[in-house]
């Protein structure tokens, strides 16, 4: 498909760039605005999953990616109290079953990534500061106009909303349903390795798992940072914004009877302070496209993080809109394409993302040990590839 105005982009995360790079391959102008002044992600760990390193390969970015992530050998569900391991995954065979490697890494590097390549295939694709506020799809005009907080406007062929799980664009477009709490609290840190001292540490990542509380923690930046996230199931959500600062007393005091290795990760937070929200979800829309306007990420199908699928299923869905508007004559074709290519399988994912939380953190982890494994190797999660899945007619 071609189109004169460049199809506009709100939000600069993941999701977003992945499209807009996705819709340069395709031959397409795709311009990003994202309403942050300076463009970057917060400091977090991020599981890049076999399927999702396929799209990136796509994306042009799989040799850089690699030299920045680490690759999990092996990967740990143990005993919240005893440190007992109760499942054991060997990941060394990843690439040679899925095709790609299993990587993890910073939030931060991969998003730094995305910018540079989006920037390296157009230089002026980026656009910061730009709120969004309202649109209006124009058919006699063929074009819709997108206004921003700060009174300026700008006229795109078709319009991506990627802005997350608050997404403005989906508030405007599709109604104003709000997130329900999902009834977990999370708290994130990043440790210096060099904090924990002589701490031997099992190779790849663990999670340990207790009644209505999880933690989890693997290395990034090549075992310079150890990236953790702990979980805890709570009635509600009482701070009025969506997240706030946390600190690790309070994660040390909800994880109290967790064993030692935990606490002392805890304890090495610098300056005792780490990032604090509640987990948010939503059902994934019936449909994503009305007119020239298309949802994709968060804003489309809020995942919650058990499986670590939703950074993964962002740029799937930002493969599938490249390939579905390089394959189709026109913006709308190309969006009931892409839709068709991703509801079922976001809707897997989704479904099994929530059960996941709900099985690790039951009332007597020792039963894992006996449980016939429920994950994304079993469910088949790992084997889908969004650059050779085919496109609906």
């Amino acid at each position: 498909m071609s189109s004169a105005a460049p199809i506009a982009i709100i939000g600069g995360g993941i999701g977003g760039l992945c499209a807009a790079i996705a819709l340069q391959r395709a031959g397409l102008r795709a311009h990003v605005y994202e309403q942050a002044l300076v463009l970057g992600e917060v400091g977090a760990g991020l599981s890049v999953t076999p399927n999702a390193v396929k799209g990136l390969d796509w994306l042009g970015i799989g040799a850089a990616l690699r030299a920045l992530a680490d690759e999990p050998p092996r990967m740990l569900t143990c005993h919240y109290a005893t440190g007992q391991v109760l499942v054991d995954i060997d990941r060394s065979d990843t690439l040679q079953r899925y095709g790609a490697p299993y990587l993890q890494m910073h939030r931060a590097d991969l998003h730094a990534l995305l910018v540079a390549r989006l920037r390296e295939l157009d230089p002026d694709a980026l656009h910061t500061g730009c709120a969004f506020r309202s649109l209006t799809d124009d058919p006699r005009a063929d074009t819709v106009e997108i206004r921003f907080e700060d009174g300026r406007s700008e006229r795109a062929s078709a319009v991506i909303g990627a802005d997350g799980l608050k997404s403005a664009l989906r508030r405007e477009v599709f109604g104003a349903d709000a997130p329900t709490f999902s009834g977990y609290v999370a708290w994130r840190g990043l440790v210096p390795r060099e904090a924990l001292g002589g701490r031997v540490l099992s190779a790849g990542s663990a999670v340990a798992a207790g009644p209505g509380r999880l933690f989890v923690r693997y290395p990034v930046r090549h075992g310079a940072l150890v990236n953790y996230v702990a979980f805890a199931k709570q009635s509600s959500w009482a701070p009025e914004g969506w997240s706030q600062g946390g600190s690790v007393d309070e994660a040390r005091e909800v994880l109290a009877g967790f064993h030692e290795e935990v606490l002392a990760i805890l304890a090495a937070t610098p300056g005792g302070r780490c990032h604090k929200w509640g987990l948010f979800a939503r059902e994934p829309l019936p449909a994503w496209v009305a007119g020239r306007v298309a949802l994709l990420g968060d804003a489309a199908h809020p995942m919650l993080p058990w499986f670590g699928q939703g950074a993964a299923s962002a740029i799937e869905d930002g493969v599938l809109l490249g390939r579905a508007a390089q394959a189709s004559t026109s913006i709308a074709e190309g969006f009931r394409r892409y839709e068709a290519a991703r509801h079922a399988r976001v809707t897997l994912v989704h479904r099994e993302s929530a059960a996941g939380g709900e099985r690790l953190s039951g009332a007597n982890p020792e039963k894992l040990s006996n449980a016939t494994v429920k994950n994304e190797d079993t469910l088949g999660i790992f084997t889908y590839d969004p650059v050779t899945v085919a496109l609906p007619d």
